[in-house]
């Protein structure tokens, strides 16, 4: 590529990073407006967007948000197009071998948009007659009650202090610090944003909200469910992550889940099985077709012929 055409390309790639994301298909400007092209190939927002399609919804959102991972996304495709011009330039394209393995690329795209159309179709179809499930949900509540069972849980915040370069007695003569504040009135959260060494604390403040014990590190989790007083704070606790201040905040008894809490996991669950049978039921036809013939000895052969295949390679490896 010309030095000159490679700044027009980059120029018009960057400018797509403006282009607007509200959905999948909410692009202001039109499927044939042209992105980038030169004498040997063209890609347009058409393109970019059968391309992008492949990812999930979010993803889609960073790379148009990213002007980074857009033009590499955007020089990717605009390469493969060129190539694959340059390909059928000289009759690449008319190899026997490329041309059936293009054919079965071909058909598995098509393969897996007829699984998403029948999934999408047996979706569809129970939230339709969603409520003719309710009464499986309430058997299949009854059967496996214990499955939604909450445990114990405590909720509290705290200031971590990682030990740096082995010195455990400093960690701990930090950590003493932030508890003599903490106890002499300061705010926590502000103790918390001063002294913490948990990543997170800029955003949360030292919160962890509620938390089942088994879900943290042992040491720090005995602490926490051992408190029993709000606004209660622990001694300095030794983890696998430092030392630890813990304010107790709230606690939550173990219990079980209602038939109306559970019913929306249940009926998701319900959902998912009625979307797998679909795409079971598919492949399943496709092997219970009569006039489905296969060629036994022909795969035996393939089978035999690939096996001599495999121990004449390893026969000529060096012997350990």
């Amino acid at each position: 590529m010309r030095p000159a055409l490679q700044l027009t390309l980059r120029l018009a790639i960057l400018a797509c990073a403006a282009l607007p994301l509200a959905g999948a298909r909410a692009w202001a400007i039109g499927p044939n407006e042209v992105i980038a092209e030169s004498a040997r190939a063209k890609v347009t927002m058409a393109d970019y967007e059968a391309e992008i399609d492949k990812l999930p919804p979010v993803s889609r959102a960073e790379f148009a948000a990213n002007k980074l991972r857009l033009t590499q996304f955007l020089d990717t495709l605009y390469t493969s197009r060129v190539l694959a011009a340059d390909a059928r330039a000289s009759g690449l394209d008319k190899d026997p071998l490329l041309a059936r393995q293009i054919a079965i690329q071909v058909d598995r795209l098509l393969a897996a948009a007829r699984y998403a159309q029948l999934e999408a179709a047996a979706g569809a179809q129970f939230d339709k007659s969603i409520d003719q499930y309710t009464p499986r949900a309430r058997e299949i509540y009854a059967a496996t009650r214990s499955k939604y069972a909450v445990p114990e849980q405590v909720r509290v915040a705290h200031i971590l202090v990682k030990i740096k370069d082995g010195n455990a007695d400093a960690a701990l003569k930090r950590a003493g610090e932030a508890r003599a504040k903490a106890l002499a009135g300061a705010d926590f959260a502000t103790l918390a944003r001063e002294y913490s060494d948990d990543p997170s604390v800029a955003r949360n403040g030292g919160e962890l909200g509620f938390f089942e014990m088994k879900t943290m590190d042992a040491a720090f989790a005995a602490a926490a469910f051992a408190m029993t007083k709000k606004g209660e704070l622990s001694q300095p606790v030794k983890s696998s992550f430092g030392y630890h201040i813990i304010l107790f905040e709230d606690r939550r008894p173990a219990a079980t889940k209602t038939f109306d809490e559970a019913k929306g996991e249940i009926l998701s669950d319900l959902r998912k099985r009625a979307v797998d049978d679909a795409r079971g039921a598919a492949v399943r036809d496709v092997f219970s077709d009569p006039t489905l013939k296969v060629n036994n000895a022909l795969i035996d052969q393939i089978n035999i012929e690939g096996a001599n295949a495999t121990e004449a390679l390893r026969s000529q490896l060096p012997k350990p």
